[in-house]
């Protein structure tokens, strides 16, 4: 694999966390304080990344996998690392899913369901075949272009006196708690500590060095850019924010300027689908790297075979409304024992066997292992 860039990595790691959050108001429970409540998110989540680096820097050449081998022992491996295959390739299909929904309520409502499915899997499958650089280019190449027409919708927005600083106010009306409850476990979940996925990709940086300040430059750019578009949509719904299944959308469609900009939620929508593709190829790539290291079959043969259980899955939850119900409900808190427990389990372990000392290579460790 070639190696990740340090402008790349940072360009990615805000894009991956953008992702697909504008399709939903986060912390819709918190009403006019659901920014504060993903603002509380993105902090529990910080922390949470902060963990994740200590991690990776106790082997910063291992990965995901080798850092289970080095904790749990071949067995654990095995088992664990499988079930982070799943559970990537599950978070893929989920985006892919969305991705099929979004198409079909918007852009081609009279195009087959299971062909656009199909189709942008078959483009994140060719991105994952190229491997690490061809996907991290590929978010570099889209990131200028979704960052500039984000920035242009929200400058006509506020142009357009749309916001109302009345339905962002009183602020916590009702304390701290709402917020609280709001952001945890859901905004944590969803999308402040999915990093984990990060693990895969850590170990390939082209400068090691420089991997905590363009992990921290991106999820701290990813994050402030989140608050402030749920600020945003708030401000300019006020109460019906939690009203429609994507406030961001129905925000936009109310800008109108003069008779040459009246669809300009044919760029939300091309938004969104970028920041699918970004998300559902990461998880998608991921899981193929995860299952590789765990197994000795050809990489494109794992590539297509984790590509069609992909696909697959994305036609097990009948409708729209049992995919929003699973996603937002029960998957936020399952979630969190891959994203949290298991990594702090990991971290946990790595300190009581590593303890202060310097990270050894990966074919150090492997030797002690069988040595042992």
């Amino acid at each position: 694999m070639s190696k990740i860039g340090t402008y790349s990595l940072f360009v990615m790691i805000m894009m991956f966390h953008i992702g697909s959050t504008p399709l939903f108001l986060l912390g819709s429970k918190a009403k006019q304080d659901s920014w504060l409540a993903v603002l509380l998110g993105a902090l529990i989540g910080l922390v949470m990344m902060a963990a994740l680096l200590m991690l990776h820097r106790k082997q910063p050449d291992a990965g995901l996998v080798g850092l289970l081998r080095l904790t749990v022992g071949s067995w654990g491996t095995g088992l664990i690392g499988m079930l982070y295959v799943i559970y990537f390739a599950y978070q893929s299909m989920r985006n892919v899913r969305d991705f099929g929904e979004l198409t079909s309520l918007s852009l081609l409502q009279n195009r087959p369901q299971w062909l656009i499915m199909g189709i942008i899997v078959v483009i994140a499958w060719y991105t994952v075949l190229q491997g690490n650089e061809s996907f991290f280019r590929t978010s570099q190449l889209l990131f200028i272009a979704t960052m500039s027409s984000y920035l242009l919708l929200a400058a006509l927005i506020v142009m357009k006196g749309m916001p109302k600083l009345q339905h962002v106010r009183p602020i916590m009306e009702m304390g701290f708690k709402p917020i609280f409850h709001a952001a945890v476990p859901d905004i944590v979940s969803f999308p402040f500590t999915q990093g984990v996925l990060l693990l895969v990709f850590w170990k390939e940086a082209a400068d090691r060095s420089a991997v905590s300040r363009a992990t921290y430059g991106g999820y701290i750019a990813g994050a402030l850019f989140i608050v402030l578009m749920n600020f945003l949509v708030v401000s300019v719904l006020g109460p019906l924010a939690p009203i429609p299944s994507l406030p961001f959308l129905e925000m936009v469609q109310l800008v109108q300027i003069a008779n040459f900009l009246e669809r300009l939620d044919i760029i939300v929508t091309l938004l969104l689908f970028i920041g699918l593709y970004i998300k559902l190829t990461a998880f998608y790539l991921g899981a193929t790297l995860v299952l590789r290291e765990l197994v000795n079959v050809r990489y494109w043969r794992l590539s297509a075979l984790v590509g069609a259980a992909i696909y697959a899955a994305a036609f097990l939850e009948r409708n729209n409304t049992t995919h929003l119900w699973i996603g937002l409900g029960i998957s936020l808190k399952v979630s969190l024992i891959m994203q949290v427990g298991i990594p702090l389990l990991l971290l946990l372990l790595a300190l009581i066997r590593l303890g202060g000392a310097k990270h050894q290579p990966a074919t150090a460790v492997a030797s002690e292992e069988q040595g042992g």
